[in-house]
C-alpha cells in the first residue's frame, strides 16, 4: 500500500530552488566561533592534518603589498594599519579532494586520523576577510562574494616554495591593528601542545621575525600501569592499552619590538603596593600613558626568550563502539570513528609551574608566556583552567590542573565537546573515563615520586604533595559534567588500590590518615593526622567514601600507648583526655561498654618517662602509683624537686589535673603532709630540714592539731633545727633575741615561725637581771636591746625600764655611747643632716605595732628635727647639709610641720631654692616664684627640683605683682625680637593687668624695631606705632613706611592690647602722609600712593576736625594733568602728576573742559570715592570754574515746540532717577511755559569757553579760552528764559543730541558725573516705546511730577499683629516709593556699572546665604571687628560710610530686651535709652524683620545718643541698628499722616536691606551695591503689603 501524501495534490507539481544566502550563512556560522585568535587555531590545525612541520603567519602592510619594502621595525607597532594576513604552511599540497570540500560548507574531512570533521573551520578566515585567497600546489584559487552569493575563481600559479599559502585581505570593518605579538604567542604556544606534526611557528611583520615557537620531544618512556587500574571504559568502548611519558620543550622567542607592544590582558598576581615616585609617571608633566588599554611595558625592552619543559602522558587507545554508536558517529562527523588513537595529557610539577611565575617576577611587566589566557598555565592561584584539546584547545576545562587531548568530538564551532547529542554524547562520556584514568595514574605516578623525596628533602616534598593534591582537586567546569564525570572516573578507576595523600608524616594511604583533632594532638604522635591546609580542603571534600579520611578511635591510642614511652607531657595530656571522657561518660558507674574500654585502658602499658629524671631509663609505671600530691592543697607548698614516696605521682604530672577526678578515675589517694614528714625524717640521704620547715611555717597555721601533734613528736628527736652552732634538736635552740652577748646557739634563719618553734621547744629570752650585770657590753647593739625588750617588756618592771632609760648603753652612728633622749630613730637620715642617730642594722625596715623600735621611741627616742632646727640646717652655708635638710621639709612638710610653719616667720631667712639649673641659689619666700616663665622677665624662678604640691606647702607665690612687671618693662625693654615675642606671649596668657596698668604699658617703648642699617642696631617703639599683619605684595610699600611686626598669636594679641593694629588703617596712612607726603610718594611710587589714599578717603568721615584741617592745609593730594609733548603726533598725550593741597586740585566733572584745559589744571582721580574725598577738602568741579558764552548767527525761523516739547519729556524722564542732591537750583517743573524754556535754531553756533582758576599750572595763559563751534548750547536771558540753541545748517539730519545733552547738564546739575551727558543723550535719542521696554515707568512719571523736597511727619503706630492682612497697593504708594528712593539715594548711591566679582545669575543664592548668615548677639558675644585681609581687597571704590560704619561704635554693653525680645545696647558712655521712643522703634522693627524671614531677636538696638548721623551697622554678621537716629530723624514722623509712616518703615526698611547685604560683602562697594539692590528687589512685594496695612491711605 502507497504511503499517502501530505495533503491532495492535483495535476502537476511544479519544482524550484532554494535561494542561500551565502554571506549571512558564513556570518552566522562566524557568529558561534571564539573571537580571538580562532583563524589562526583553524589554519594552524589544517596545517598539522595536512603533515605540515612549520608554520609561518605574517601580517602584512599595504605599504609592503605594493612596494615589497615596507618598514619592518618602526617605532609603535600598535599605531601600524595592517592590509593582509598570510598564514603558510610546508604540509601536503591540497589534492583535488582538499580543492573540492574547501569550497563546499560542511564537507569535512572523512579520514578518521583528521581532525577535521565539519567542514566549516576554514571559513572562519570570513571573519577578517571577504576574499580569501588559497594556494598550493601551482594553484591559486580565490573566493569572493557577489550579490551575496560566494565564488570561487581558480587558476595555475607558480611560487618560488612549495608551501601551502592562505591570503586574506583585510576587510574595512575588521581590526586593522597587529595582534599583540605576545598574547599571540601565547595562545600558539597553548596549541602546539598536542599538535602531531607541527613543531615550529613563526610570526612575521612584513618580512621581519616577531616571535618564534618551537616544540620538541623526547624519547617516550613507557609506564607500567600499575596492579588495580581498569584501562577500559565502562561500555568497554576504550581500552588503554599502553602509556607513555615523553618530555616536551616549548621555546618562545619574541623580539623586543613584539615585546613592547605589551599585551591585552592584565596580570592577576596579587601584588603588594609599591611606592611609585609620581615624576616617573608618564602624566606628572601633562602627558597621557603611551598605551590607555592593556599591559603594556618600556619601548627599550630587548627580545625575550622563554621556555618550559614538562612531561606529556600518552596513552594508545583502541576503539570497539558498538555499531548503533559507530553509525551514530559517522552520522554527525561524516567519518568513521577510529581504530585507534592517543590520549595525551599535560600536568605541570610544582618547580615547572615556579620557574613560570619566576619569569614573571623577572619580566617586572608581563606574566610568562606559558601563563595567563589561553596560557598553558593559569595565573589565577584558586582556579584551574586546563582545557579539553581537539587537535586545538575547546572552551571546556578539566575541572583540574590538567589538560586533556583525544578525540573527543566537539560542537561546530569547536567551543566545547558534545554532550547533548546520542551517540556522539555516549562516545564523549566513555572517552572522558579515559581522561579520568589518564589522571589518576599522574596522580599515583607524581605522589609516588613525592613518597620517596620525603625522607631527604621533607619542606619540598610536602609542597610538591600539597601542590599536587591542589591540583587534582575538581572544580566546576563550564559544562558540570564534564569535571563531574572526569572526577567519577579519577576515583572508580581504582576502587580497591589506596588512595595517597599529604600527611605530616608523609605520603600515606588515606585510610591511614586521621583528621586534624586538638584534643589527641599533644600524645598522639606516630599516626598520620591530614596535612590541613586550603590545598587540601577541597580535594579532602571529594573523596569518595572508600577514601575517606576517619577520626581517631581509641584503638588508635591503645596501639599507641603499647608501641611508644611517652613523655611525661604526653602522658599528662593522655591522663586528661581520660578522665575528661571518663567522667563525661560514664560518670562514677560503668555502663554503655565502659568495661571493655576500661580493660583496655588498664591492659594498655602506661610508661613514661618524668620530666625530673635522673637518667633516660627512669620510667614510671602508671600501674605502680598509689598516691598523688594534691596541689590545690598543702601540695601547692611542694616543689618538682621535693622528694616523694615511690608510690606517689610527681607533682608536676597531677598539678593540671582535677583531685577529685584523680580520685574517683585513677583510685588514687592524696599523700598527706603528715606522710610527708615521715618520709623526710625517715631518709637517710642528707634530708633538707630547712626546706621541710619552710614548708611547715607555711602551713602551721592551718594545720589542725592532731597533725601539729603528730609532726611534733616525729620531730622531738630529730636534729632538725639550724642553729649557729649546726642542726639541733629542738628544745636545744634559742631565739635572736636571747643572744646578747654570742654565746647561745641561736635558730639560723631568724625569720622562721616563731610560734611553731616555740611549739616544737625553741626558747626565747633570758631575765633583766642576767642581763643588765653584763651591760654595756660590745656584742650587745641597741637593736638586739630593743629586741630583748620587745620580748622581755610584759615581764619587765616599771623601775627596770626607768633603769634602762637612763643607762648610756645606747650606741650612736657616731660611735659614742648615749642615753636614749639624746638619739634619733634609725629612719635612715641622710647623713649631710649631722643627726646623732641610734646604731642600727641597715637591713631592718620597722613594720608591725609594736615594732622593736617603738620600744626605744616610748623611751625617748626622737623620730624627726623641729622646724626651727630642720629650716635653720637648710640655710646653712654647707651646700650638703643644705640640700638634705630643705629635702627634709619638703617631704615632711605636710606630716609633720604644716600646722606650724608660716613664711612671715623666716622672712629674713634665704632657704629656698632658685635659679637655673647649674646656678642654685636662695632666696627668702617673697623673693622666688612658681612659675618658671617669668624667668624671661628676669624674676627668680623656684627650683625645678621643687614639685607644685611642695611649692605650695611652702606657700611660694606663683607670680610677681604686676607692677613688678611694669617697671621691668620700663626699665629693661626687650633686646631683640625673639625675647620680645616671649616677653609679649607670656603677657598674653599670664599678665593680669588693670585697665590702668594696661594704659600705662601701651605708652612704654617696649617694642623693638630693627632701624635697618648694616650695624643692626635696634630701636623700640610703642606699641600702637607697630603693625602685626605683614603686607602682601599689593601693599609692599608699607614695608617701607611703617613697623610691621611677625609675632605668633598670642604675643600679637597682647599688642593688639596695646594698641597695636594688624595693619596701617587709614588713620595711620594720615599720619605718615601728614608727616612727610614726598618721602612716601617717593617710597610707594603714584599707584600705591593712591591706593593709600583711597582708604584715606574711606574713613575721612570719622577723622578729628583738627585732623581735617590739617588735611585742607597740606599737600598730600594727588593730582594728575595731561602733558602733550610738541614734536609728536596730536593725540600722543601723558599723564603726570604731583602733589598739592586740595582747593589746588579740581574735580574734572566735565569731559569736553578736562579736554580743553586738561594740561594746565591738576584733577583728582577720577573715581568716585575721591570725587567725593576731594571735594570734602576743598576741591571744586572743574565746570564751576569754565564759563561757557553762547554766540548766535543768523537766526532761524524754524518753529522748535516739537523739539522742545522732546527735550521737556525726556529730561523729565531723565531727572526722575538722579539724586536730588546734586541738582542745581533750576525748576523744570516751570518749563512747560515757553516763558521759562524754549528752543530756538541758528544757522551757526559758536561757544566761547573760559578757564578762571587761580591755581592754574604756568604756561600759555592765552590758552585759558577758547572758542569752538557747538551744535547745541544754553543761554539764559536776564529774565530767567533759559534758551535751547540748536544749529541747523539746513540739512535733514538728526539733532545732536550729545552737544544738547552737555549743555542741559551744566544746566541741570550743580555737581555733574562724566556719564551724566552720555545717559541723557541715550533718553534723548530713544523713543518712548524704547523707554518703557528698557524699564521707565514713562506713563506714571509724566503723570506724577516729583513733589517737594520737604516730608511731612506722621503720628506714632500701633504695634502690628505677628500676620499682616493682604491688601493691594495702591496709586499713592507708588509715588510714595518713587520719594523714598530718591531720598534713600542720597545715602547709599547707586553705580550704574558694577564692577565686582558677584555675577546677577547669583542673586538669589547670595540673598538666601545673607539672610541665613544673620546672628544673634545676646550680650556675650566678642565685638571685635573682624576684617580679613581679603576684604581689604574687594571692591576698586569704597563708599562715604559714615551712616553705617562699626569701628564709629567701639564698645557696647548689653542692658535690656524689649518687650518682643530684642537686645538692647548702650553705646559708650551714653545715658539710658528713651523707652517711648525704644518700644515704638522695636515695633517697627519686628514687623520688618518678617519682610525678611528673620526673627525679632535676629536685629539689635543701640543708643549712642551723641551720633544721630548714624543708622546702624554690621559688626561679625550681627545688625545694630541706631535708636538715636530714629529718634532724631523719624520717631516725630509717626504721629503725621500715613505718608510719614510710609517714610519712616521705607528708610528702616532699606537701612536693614543694607545691612544684611553686609552679610556677604563687607565694604561698600560695587558687591554690596547688587546685593543691596537685589535683595530689596525681591522683598518689595511683601513691603508693600505691609505698608498698605500700616499706611493704608499712601
Amino acid at each position: 500500500m502507497a504511503l499517502a501524501t501530505n495533503g491532495d495534490a492535483t495535476g502537476h507539481l511544479a519544482r524550484g530552488k532554494v535561494n542561500v544566502n551565502d554571506r549571512a550563512l558564513v556570518d552566522k556560522v562566524l557568529a558561534r566561533y571564539p573571537k580571538e585568535f580562532t583563524v589562526f587555531r583553524e589554519l594552524i590545525q589544517n596545517a598539522d592534518d595536512a603533515q605540515a612541520k612549520s608554520v609561518e603567519i605574517e601580517f602584512q602592510t599595504k605599504e609592503y603589498l605594493v612596494t615589497d619594502e615596507g618598514t619592518a621595525h618602526v617605532n609603535d607597532l600598535k599605531m601600524i594599519q595592517l592590509a593582509r594576513w598570510v598564514l603558510r604552511n610546508d604540509g601536503d599540497p591540497f589534492t583535488g579532494k582538499d580543492w573540492e570540500r574547501i569550497t563546499n560548507i560542511a564537507d569535512g574531512n572523512p579520514d578518521e586520523r583528521k581532525i577535521g570533521a565539519f567542514g566549516v573551520g576554514f571559513f572562519s578566515v570570513f571573519s577578517v576577510t571577504d576574499c580569501p585567497v588559497i594556494i598550493s600546489g601551482g594553484t591559486r584559487a580565490r573566493m569572493f562574494y557577489e550579490n551575496n552569493e560566494l565564488l570561487v575563481e581558480s587558476g595555475l600559479y607558480a611560487t618560488t616554495r612549495d608551501w601551502t599559502t592562505f591570503e586574506m585581505d583585510l576587510k574595512p570593518e575588521a581590526d586593522l591593528t597587529i595582534p599583540k605579538p605576545f598574547d599571540l604567542s601565547r595562545f600558539i604556544s597553548t596549541a602546539v601542545t598536542f599538535l602531531v606534526n607541527v613543531n615550529n611557528i613563526t610570526v612575521l611583520f612584513n618580512g621581519s621575525v616577531l616571535s618564534k615557537i618551537t616544540k620538541s620531544r623526547g624519547e617516550p618512556t613507557k609506564i607500567e600501569l600499575p596492579q588495580g587500574l581498569k584501562p577500559t571504559s565502562p561500555s568497554k568502548v576504550f581500552e588503554v592499552t599502553s602509556v607513555k611519558a615523553i618530555a616536551q620543550q616549548v621555546t618562545v622567542n619574541i623580539s623586543g619590538q613584539a615585546y613592547c607592544i605589551g599585551s591585552n590582558s592584565h596580570s592577576f598576581r596579587k601584588k603588594g603596593k609599591q611606592h611609585v615616585d609620581p615624576v616617573t609617571k608618564p602624566s606628572f608633566f601633562g602627558k597621557k600613558s603611551s598605551e590607555s588599554n592593556g599591559y603594556h611595558i618600556n619601548p627599550e625592552t630587548s627580545a625575550k626568550n622563554f621556555s618550559l619543559s614538562y612531561m606529556v602522558y600518552s596513552a594508545d587507545v583502541s576503539t570497539c563502539p558498538p555499531p548503533r554508536m559507530a553509525g551514530g558517529i559517522e552520522v554527525a562527523t561524516k567519518k568513521k570513528p577510529p581504530k585507534t588513537f592517543l590520549f595525551e595529557a599535560a600536568h605541570f610539577t610544582l618547580s615547572e609551574y615556579e620557574s613560570v611565575r619566576r619569569d614573571h617576577d623577572r619580566t617586572q611587566c608581563l606574566n610568562s608566556v606559558f601563563m595567563g589566557p589561553q596560557g598553558l598555565l593559569s595565573e589565577r592561584d584558586d582556579e584551574h583552567e586546563a582545557k579539553l584539546f581537539v587537535g586545538q584547545s575547546t572552551t571546556e576545562t578539566t575541572g583540574i590542573a590538567v589538560h586533556l587531548s583525544s578525540r573527543f568530538i566537539p560542537t561546530v564551532e569547536r567551543g566545547s565537546i558534545d554532550l547533548a547529542n546520542g551517540q556522539v554524547r555516549k562516545w564523549n562520556e566513555e572517552l572522558l573515563y579515559v581522561g579520568g584514568f589518564m589522571a589518576r595514574l599522574i596522580y599515583e605516578r607524581s605522589m609516588s615520586v613525592v613518597r620517596n623525596e620525603w625522607s631527604s628533602q621533607p619542606d619540598q616534598a610536602r609542597k610538591e604533595g600539597l601542590f599536587l593534591m591542589k591540583s587534582f582537586t575538581f572544580r566546576s567546569s563550564p559544562d558540570s559534567n564534564v569535571a563531574g564525570l572526569l572526577q567519577k572516573a579519577f576515583f572508580e578507576c581504582t576502587p580497591n588500590l589506596p588512595f595517597p595523600i599529604v600527611s605530616n608524616l608523609g605520603v600515606r594511604d588515606s585510610k591511614d590518615v586521621r583528621k586534624p583533632n586538638e584534643t589527641f594532638a599533644s600524645f598522639m604522635k606516630q599516626r598520620p593526622v591530614l596535612d590541613l591546609v586550603p590545598e587540601t580542603e577541597g580535594m579532602i571534600a571529594t573523596l569518595p567514601k572508600w577514601y575517606k579520611v576517619s577520626d581517631y578511635t581509641f584503638r588508635d591510642i591503645v596501639d599507641e600507648l603499647n608501641q611508644r614511652v611517652f613523655m611525661e607531657g604526653e602522658m599528662v595530656a593522655f591522663t586528661t583526655w581520660w578522665i575528661k571522657i571518663c567522667v563525661a561518660r560514664w560518670g562514677d558507674g560503668i555502663t554503655d561498654g565502659g568495661d571493655e574500654v576500661k580493660m583496655q585502658f588498664n591492659q594498655a602499658s602506661k610508661r613514661f618517662r618524668p620530666t625530673l629524671r635522673k637518667s633516660e631509663h627512669d620510667i614510671i609505671l602508671l600501674s605502680d602509683i598509689r598516691k598523688f600530691v594534691d596541689g590545690k592543697g598543702w601540695g601547692s607548698y611542694i616543689r618538682a624537686e621535693d622528694p616523694l614516696p615511690p608510690n606517689t605521682i610527681p607533682i608536676s604530672f597531677t598539678s593540671r589535673l582535677d583531685p577529685l577526678a584523680v580520685r574517683t578515675v585513677l583510685g588514687w589517694e592524696e599523700l598527706s603532709i603528715v606522710d610527708w614528714i615521715q618520709h623526710v625524717a625517715g631518709s637517710t640521704t642528707n634530708p633538707d630540714y630547712r626546706r621541710m620547715l619552710e614548708i611547715l611555717q607555711s602551713l602551721w597555721s592551718s594545720l589542725k592539731s592532731p597533725e601539729r601533734e603528730q609532726i611534733i613528736l616525729l620531730l622531738r628527736n630529730v636534729d632538725c633545727i639550724l642553729t649557729s652552732r649546726g642542726l639541733k634538736k629542738p628544745n636545744e635552740a634559742y631565739f635572736p633575741e636571747a643572744d646578747l652577748f654570742g654565746d647561745l646557739p641561736v635558730i639560723r634563719p631568724a625569720d622562721f615561725n616563731e610560734q611553731m618553734l616555740q611549739e616544737f621547744g625553741a626558747k626565747r629570752f633570758i631575765p633583766w637581771s642576767g642581763v643588765k650585770e653584763h651591760l654595756p657590753h660590745p656584742r650587745c647593739t641597741p637593736y638586739q636591746l630593743a629586741v630583748y625588750l620587745d620580748r622581755a617588756h610584759d615581764v619587765m618592771t616599771a623601775e627596770e625600764r626607768v633603769e634602762l632609760q637612763q643607762m648610756a648603753i645606747f650606741a650612736g652612728t657616731d660611735g659614742e655611747l648615749h642615753c636614749i633622749a639624746d638619739l634619733y630613730a634609725p629612719l635612715r637620715w641622710d647623713a649631710d643632716l649631722k643627726l646623732p642617730v641610734i646604731e642600727w642594722p641597715d637591713t631592718y625596715v620597722p613594720t608591725g605595732s609594736p615594732g622593736y623600735l617603738e620600744r626605744l621611741i616610748h623611751l625617748g627616742l626622737k623620730t624627726y628635727p623641729p622646724l626651727d632646727v630642720i629650716i635653720r640646717k637648710a640655710s646653712s652655708e654647707e651646700k650638703s647639709m643644705r640640700k638634705a635638710a630643705f629635702t627634709f621639709l619638703l617631704t615632711h612638710m605636710n606630716s609633720l610641720y604644716s600646722s606650724e610653719y608660716d613664711p612671715a616667720d623666716f622672712q629674713h631667712v634665704a632657704f629656698v631654692p632658685c635659679g637655673k639649673l647649674r646656678h642654685l641659689q636662695l632666696g627668702t619666700p617673697e623673693q622666688v616664684f612658681a612659675s618658671s616663665e617669668w624667668e624671661l622677665l628676669g624674676f627668680e624662678r623656684l627650683h625645678y627640683s621643687v614639685s607644685k604640691e611642695q611649692a605650695a606647702c611652702l606657700k611660694i607665690k606663683d607670680r610677681p605683682p604686676a607692677s613688678a612687671i611694669v617697671e621691668v618693662l620700663r626699665e629693661n625693654p626687650p633686646r631683640c625680637y625673639k625675647v620680645a615675642q616671649s616677653w609679649f606671649e607670656l603677657l598674653a596668657r599670664k599678665g593680669g593687668f588693670t585697665a590702668e596698668e594696661m594704659k600705662e604699658i601701651a605708652e612704654l617703648n617696649i617694642v623693638p624695631i630693627h632701624t635697618g642699617d648694616d650695624t643692626g642696631s635696634v630701636k623700640w617703639v610703642q606699641p600702637r606705632q607697630c603693625f602685626l599683619e605683614k603686607p602682601d605684595d599689593s601693599n609692599a610699600h608699607h614695608r617701607q613706611l611703617f613697623n610691621f611686626v611677625m609675632f605668633n598669636h598670642a604675643a600679637s594679641n597682647f599688642l593688639k592690647l596695646c594698641g597695636a593694629k594688624p595693619k596701617p588703617d587709614y588713620n595711620d596712612i594720615l599720619e605718615a602722609l601728614l608727616q612727610d607726603p614726598l618721602a612716601y610718594l617717593d617710597k610707594a611710587k603714584p599707584s600705591k600712593y593712591l591706593d593709600d589714599l583711597r582708604q584715606v578717603a574711606v574713613g575721612y568721615h570719622n577723622l578729628s576736625t583738627e585732623t581735617k584741617t590739617k588735611m585742607r592745609n597740606a599737600e598730600i593730594f594727588l593730582g594728575y594733568c595731561r602733558k602733550r609733548d610738541p614734536d609728536a603726533f596730536r593725540s600722543a598725550e601723558s599723564t603726570q602728576c604731583a602733589l598739592r593741597r586740595a582747593r589746588e586740585i579740581l574735580i574734572a566733572d566735565d569731559m569736553e573742559s578736562h579736554r580743553l584745559f586738561g594740561e594746565y589744571v591738576l584733577v583728582a582721580p577720577k573715581e568716585e570715592v575721591f570725587d567725593n574725598f576731594y571735594r570734602a577738602m576743598g576741591s571744586a568741579n572743574l565746570s564751576v570754574h569754565v564759563s561757557h558764552t553762547v554766540e548766535v548767527e543768523d537766526i532761524l525761523s524754524i518753529n522748535g515746540e516739537d523739539l522742545r516739547s522732546h527735550v521737556l519729556r525726556r529730561v523729565k524722564i531723565f531727572l526722575y532717577d538722579q539724586e536730588n542732591t546734586r541738582r542745581s537750583d533750576v525748576r523744570i517743573d516751570k518749563w512747560h511755559k515757553p516763558e521759562h524754556f524754549r528752543v530756538e535754531h541758528c544757522k551757526r553756533l559758536r561757544i566761547t569757553k573760559h578757564l578762571d582758576f587761580e591755581d592754574a599750572l604756568e604756561g600759555d595763559r592765552s590758552k585759558l579760552t577758547t572758542l569752538c563751534d557747538g551744535l547745541a548750547g544754553i543761554e539764559t536771558t536776564r529774565e530767567g528764559t533759559h534758551i535751547l540753541w540748536v544749529a541747523n545748517d539746513g540739512s535733514e539730519s538728526r539733532p545732536d543730541w550729545y552737544d544738547m545733552s552737555v549743555a542741559l547738564c551744566r544746566l541741570l546739575f550743580k555737581t555733574r558725573k562724566a556719564h551724566d551727558a552720555s545717559s541723557l543723550m541715550t533718553i534723548l535719542d530713544a523713543s518712548l516705546d524704547d523707554l518703557r521696554r528698557r524699564g521707565y515707568d514713562v506713563n506714571w512719571i509724566e503723570e506724577n511730577p516729583a513733589p517737594p523736597d520737604d516730608i511731612m511727619p506722621p503720628p506714632v503706630p500701633q504695634p502690628l499683629p505677628d500676620r499682616l492682612p493682604i491688601s493691594p497697593p495702591s496709586r499713592q504708594f507708588q509715588g510714595w516709593l518713587k520719594d523714598v528712593r530718591h531720598l534713600f539715594k542720597g545715602l547709599f548711591t547707586h553705580r550704574k556699572k558694577p564692577g565686582g566679582r558677584f555675577l546677577s545669575a547669583e542673586m538669589e543664592q547670595l540673598i538666601d546665604e545673607a539672610l541665613k548668615l544673620c546672628s544673634r548677639d545676646n550680650g556675650d558675644l566678642d565685638r571685635t571687628i573682624h576684617q580679613h585681609a581679603e576684604d581689604a581687597k574687594r571692591g576698586k571704590k569704597q563708599r562715604d560710610v559714615k551712616y553705617c560704619s562699626a569701628s564709629r561704635v567701639t564698645d557696647l554693653r548689653y542692658c535690656r530686651r524689649t518687650q518682643c525680645g530684642m537686645a538692647v545696647f548702650n553705646a559708650g558712655e551714653s545715658n539710658d535709652p528713651p523707652l517711648e521712643e525704644l518700644e515704638a522703634f522695636s515695633g517697627i522693627l519686628r514687623n520688618l524683620a518678617q519682610m525678611f524671614d528673620l526673627e525679632p531677636v535676629q536685629l539689635h538696638i543701640f543708643w549712642q545718643g551723641d551720633d544721630v548721623e548714624l543708622m546702624g551697622f554690621n559688626r561679625n554678621r550681627v545688625i545694630y541698628l541706631n535708636l538715636a537716629h530714629f529718634k532724631e530723624k523719624h520717631f516725630g514722623k509717626l504721629s503725621s499722616d500715613d505718608l510719614g509712616k510710609a517714610d519712616v518703615y521705607g528708610a528702616w526698611f532699606l537701612i536693614i536691606a543694607h545691612e544684611i547685604a553686609h552679610n556677604k560683602a563687607f565694604w561698600h562697594d560695587e558687591d554690596h551695591e547688587l546685593l543691596f539692590t537685589a535683595l530689596v528687589q525681591t522683598r518689595l512685594t511683601p513691603f508693600r503689603k505691609l505698608l498698605a496695612n500700616v499706611a493704608p491711605r499712601v
